[in-house]
């Protein structure tokens, strides 16, 4: 049984703010680090940067760094703390930015794109900007272990896009394949922001692997938890359309579940909708209910849920703190937010 039942977070589930007011401070300074670093002589780079910081987002990523390393150390240098939550933030802004270029994405956050306002040239070449501005900030780091973790990470995550973007438009995606490229694509980056955490609170070996195991975890129930959103989410919460995957030829595990147990008329229904651009949000409630009908969101639920109680029980071997406590109730948020 999980150390962290239920009733230890709100009826409604855990907020982010209420996973999160332990390290606002620090978060806080991480905003203040991340507008100096996306700032920029050259003009057009300037206004990208600060597009996208206006752009918002929980700040997920970061808050792992931080509450990793404080769920294992009592002591740690704050600047470099803030410095490498920052970091990790940019290279995931950077990532965002190459990815709505990819994948022609106009809308994001309920905001326009980088690529919708300044063109996909300058989008593209101010990701590499963030990305460089993350890696020298990482570079003054005298324990090497931070940077070769945030480049094993961004090798994976852009395996994972490669993977995605293979796979778009094939319906008939194997399971294996699909959680591999979230692994890859969303999940190793989490878990590496939760391993470069326990490096800056100094953790044992075997921390380090908690933090790394739990990280892993959280990113998949994420990931799939986001999957489910596309269908299941209230646009005005998400900032995109109900059915983006869909309509993008995305097949993620809630239409692969529902493609499983599909019937001839059911499995037609969704196969027509699968990558059709202009279809319109009348059929999309249609295959949202063939779905609901055939338990596809309710086992992808499911499966969402399995990957957070993972995640949870891997922190039982950490000393008791309200940051281990944090840790716990951001696995609960990670697959109840939006609902």
């Amino acid at each position: 049984m999980s150390p962290y039942p239920t009733s230890q977070v709100e009826a409604d589930g855990p907020t982010a703010t209420t996973c999160l007011e332990l390290v606002h401070d620090e978060l806080e300074a991480v905003e203040a680090r991340l507008r100096l670093a996306a700032a920029s002589s050259v003009r057009q780079v300037d206004a990208v940067g600060r597009h996208l910081l206006l752009a918002g987002g929980k700040r997920f990523r970061p808050a792992c760094v931080i509450l990793s390393a404080k769920a294992v150390s009592r002591t740690f240098d704050y600047e470099r703390l803030v410095a490498v939550a920052a970091a990790m933030e940019l290279v995931h802004t950077a990532t965002l930015v190459h990815d709505d270029v990819v994948d022609n994405t106009w809308v994001r956050r309920g905001a326009a794109t980088a690529n919708a306002v300044f063109g996909n040239g300058v989008a593209v070449l101010t990701g590499d900007y963030l990305l460089a501005r993350a890696v020298d900030m990482l570079v003054h780091e005298e324990n090497t272990r931070l940077a070769r973790t945030l480049a094993r990470i961004t090798v994976d995550m852009s395996e994972g896009e490669v993977l995605q973007m293979v796979a778009t438009g094939d319906p008939h995606v194997e399971d294996s394949a699909y959680y591999d490229m979230i692994r890859k694509k969303t999940a190793v980056f989490i878990s590496g922001c939760c391993r470069a955490g326990a490096i800056l609170g100094d953790a044992s070996e075997d921390e380090e692997l908690v933090l790394a195991d739990y990280g892993l975890n959280l990113g998949m129930a994420f990931q799939i938890a986001d999957d489910l959103l596309d269908y299941t989410g209230d646009p005005a919460v998400t900032g995109k359309p109900v059915g983006t995957d869909l309509r993008e030829g995305r097949a993620t595990l809630p239409l692969l579940l529902g493609l499983r147990t599909s019937g001839d008329g059911q499995r037609e229904t969704l196969l027509a909708a699968f990558g059709n651009g202009s279809l319109q949000d009348k059929a999309v409630s249609v295959v949202v209910r063939t779905l609901a009908r055939l338990g596809a969101f309710d086992e992808a639920d499911a499966i969402a849920r399995r990957f957070a109680t993972e995640a949870k029980m891997t922190l039982a071997s950490l000393r008791p703190t309200s940051y281990r406590d944090a840790l716990a109730q951001l696995a609960d948020y990670a697959v109840d937010r939006n609902r």
